[in-house]
């Protein structure tokens, strides 16, 4: 009840206008809302002495009684007792900042919390409360009730008007969302800070993490690797630093076993971990040995560098020699000056006479091409088919461009006469003072040969001087 015998002179007066207002059926003066329309800072003392004295002078209400009223009941008091020139110009149809303006007091004390924190002021009712969640729900295009934690709720129930809901479930989003869903979610299924301070918040961390564990469909072996950028990376950062001190050796045991700080329990995790990191390794070797190698055996170690520094860093930690490091992981090395040692040249000589080419030969031999042709440049002077000394012989194409004769011809003398006659795998390589006199003079005496001069002389003068 407004006590008027407590109120200021600028209070009097508004009562004054006020009453004559209600009592005469008139309008307040013009300009009687302008001063405090505009008043961005502090109480709106007219706004609030008439506010006060309609509720609790004429509508005769306790302060515990508006509670029972909403927004638009208490709207409806207002408009009928001559303020609705009030509720339009100075608030703008906000009856709430027009209450919070009326009993600041009450509202920062929170006796008047039912209007503090909603536009309604109805969640004593439980179907209530469940409707509005669902209707919500229903509003954000959720299909499925699994996908609710996936949300930030918080700023939803702001955007619905529905946030204060969450003071009658102590500000819990589970708790809110259990009560309208029974026995759907678990409490680490909704991201908020609260659950790694609650009494269950060990048990929370667990289910949290197989459930994140399982969507990522990790293994056991995966999850032992698990260091604390990926715990970040998949969410589980702030769950590591409040439960386990940012260990994430803590957090696997406390997974796997349930316990926290078994000394036991640690070592066979880190035990398992060793393992799991040397298979890993192992594994890397075995691919870089096998992008390098020919079948089984890896050849000209030391012409690859980088290979080859790898191999030996590793081969060292491991406290083993080159060869036995390759040999442990499937492969066989070949060192060139192991072959070298091994392979007889002569045999080097009568496969090459047969036609094979290099890495044919060390195939046959177990070898590879690097020790085979190390072994010919050594022992032959380079390719053992090739004659020596090179500038005494000569090609059939090069006499065939010098002599303009064609390879029929140079092949026919070089079988009557039976001229020296050298094959490779790529070029046939003649003896230049046997073949070349023996064109000579088949060009000034072969009839045939001189016919075809004469014939085509005519017919391409230009060319006599080059045939000739």
């Amino acid at each position: 009840m407004v006590n008027i015998f407590k109120c200021s002179t600028k209070e009097l007066k508004a009562l004054v206008e006020y009453k004559n207002v209600l009592e005469k059926d008139t309008r307040f003066p013009k300009d009687f809302w302008t001063t405090e329309k505009y008043q961005y800072k502090g109480a709106r003392v007219i706004c609030r002495i008439l506010t006060r004295y309609c509720l609790e002078n004429i509508e005769k209400l306790e302060l515990n009684q508006l509670p029972q009223y909403n927004l638009k009941q208490i709207k409806q008091m207002l408009v009928k007792n001559k303020l609705f020139g009030m509720i339009q110009r100075v608030f703008s149809h906000d009856i709430l900042m027009l209450l919070k303006n009326a009993y600041p007091d009450e509202f920062r004390n929170r006796l008047l919390k039912e209007w503090m924190w909603s536009k309604h002021g109805i969640w004593h009712d439980d179907n209530a409360i469940i409707e509005a969640v669902q209707d919500m729900v229903r509003k954000e295009g959720i299909l499925r009730i699994n996908n609710i934690p996936h949300f930030d709720w918080k700023k939803r129930l702001l955007k619905h008007g529905i946030y204060n809901v969450l003071s009658y479930f102590n500000w819990s989003i589970y708790s809110l969302f259990n009560f309208v869903y029974p026995k759907k979610f678990h409490p680490a299924d909704f991201k908020y800070k609260m659950k790694w301070a609650a009494a269950e918040s060990l048990e929370n961390a667990f289910h949290f993490m197989h459930k994140t564990f399982k969507s990522k469909r990790y293994n056991m072996n995966e999850i032992l690797m698990l260091s604390t950028s990926d715990f970040r990376r998949i969410g589980l950062a702030g769950m590591l630093m409040a439960i386990f001190h940012s260990s994430t050796l803590k957090a696997k045991e406390y997974y796997l076993y349930k316990s926290i700080g078994n000394e036991e329990h640690q070592k066979e995790i880190k035990d398992d971990i060793y393992k799991l990191i040397e298979e890993k390794q192992a594994l890397a070797v075995r691919r870089r040995l096998s992008a390098a190698a020919a079948g089984k055996y890896i050849y000209n170690l030391h012409d690859n560098s980088t290979l080859y520094g790898y191999i030996k860093r590793h081969a060292k930690a491991s406290g083993m020699t080159i060869n036995d490091f390759i040999s442990n992981h499937g492969f066989v090395y070949k060192s060139a000056k192991k072959d070298a040692r091994e392979l007889d040249r002569n045999e080097i000589w009568n496969l090459r006479k047969q036609g094979f080419t290099y890495v044919q030969i060390a195939q046959k031999l177990g070898s590879n091409p690097t020790t085979i042709t190390e072994l010919c440049n050594r022992h032959f002077g380079g390719d053992p088919l090739i004659p020596r000394p090179l500038e005494e012989y000569i090609t059939v194409q090069e006499l065939m461009d010098r002599y303009h004769v064609d390879h029929k011809t140079i092949m026919k003398l070089i079988h009557d006469n039976n001229f020296e006659n050298h094959t490779t795998i790529r070029f046939r390589y003649l003896k230049k003072s046997e073949i070349e006199p023996a064109l000579e003079d088949y060009i000034n005496k072969s009839k045939q040969h001189i016919s075809m001069v004469n014939r085509y002389s005519k017919a391409y003068p230009s060319t006599l001087g080059e045939l000739s």
